[in-house]
């Protein structure tokens, strides 16, 4: 073989690796999901109402089930003995009575504590869900958004755990994974490719590169979940562009309500019900 044509080869293949990478991160579009047919807006309950019953709790789903609003929002993370449970903060003290890590914590343990501790009375001893508790009640037709969180980039088990968990309730379909961790939603997409995924973005309490949602054209997600803050005009456009949707979070003000339907966007993620519910429906 002529000594120049190896070189040739490799080049050849070289060339189309960097058409491929580039296809890849630039010429991409979101993929349709079934929440939006016919032009309607996604109402979710932010933990639950948490404005009525201890935020990521049953009651406060309960609540949530029985509000009018189109789903719930919920944040999941992993036990020391690999329970998927239904919780906001790594930490266990501003929710509960208890102390220490999730993830250093037996759900055997975590099922002791009262997360309506800080509820002074007004609420009776509430415990922590598991996520599959509440799948087991989820009404038909409500949508749910799980949130997954990470300690770190990679939490071995986590992403595997709620996927099974969404299958073995057939939920698949009316279920979105979000997460600010790229990572995790590239391997949602991995495990179960039907599942719609929400790339969460916020430019404050986040490393400097998720301060701009510049890894989504390496995921590709559904969904856009920007922070009130971080939403203009111009993000909901490009968002749309991408065919990707955009949900809000958490908006608990009616100006701010009427602002972002005003400027396009496709749900809202919010304590308050009332806010966005007219005649008892969502105002969709």
């Amino acid at each position: 073989m002529p000594t120049g044509l190896p070189w040739l080869v490799l080049l050849i293949l070289l060339g189309y690796g960097v058409v491929a990478v580039v296809r890849y991160m630039w010429f991409w579009q979101a993929r349709e999901v079934p929440f939006y047919a016919g032009g309607k807006k996604l109402y979710l309950a932010h933990r639950g109402v948490s404005s009525e019953a201890p935020e990521n709790t049953l009651p406060a789903f309960l609540a949530a089930f029985s509000s009018g609003l189109d789903g719930i929002e919920l944040d999941v993370m992993k036990t020391a003995d690999d329970e998927i449970v239904v919780i906001h903060d790594h930490d266990l003290e501003r929710i509960t009575d208890g102390s220490g890590y999730v993830w250093e914590t037996t759900y055997e343990d975590l099922a002791r504590l009262n997360a309506a501790h800080h509820w002074h009375g007004t609420h009776p001893p509430t415990p922590i869900p598991r996520l599959e508790d509440v799948l087991k009640i989820l009404p038909p037709q409500m949508v749910i958004n799980i949130e997954v969180k990470t300690r770190h980039w990679f939490t071995p088990g986590l992403e595997k755990r709620v996927v099974q968990l969404v299958r073995r309730y057939h939920l698949v379909k009316r279920t979105i994974i979000s997460s600010f961790n790229p990572f995790s939603l590239l391997k949602v997409r991995w495990l179960e490719p039907e599942v719609a995924i929400g790339f969460i973005w916020r430019d404050t309490l986040v490393p400097w590169y998720l301060r701009r949602p510049y890894l989504v054209n390496l995921v590709h997600p559904d969904l856009l979940h920007p922070h009130d803050a971080v939403v203009t005009p111009q993000v909901v456009t490009k968002a749309h562009r991408r065919g990707m949707r955009v949900n809000v979070w958490t908006v608990n003000n009616q100006p701010m309500i009427q602002y972002l339907e005003s400027i396009g966007v496709d749900g809202i993620f919010t304590d308050f019900p009332e806010l966005v519910l007219r005649d008892g429906k969502s105002s969709s």
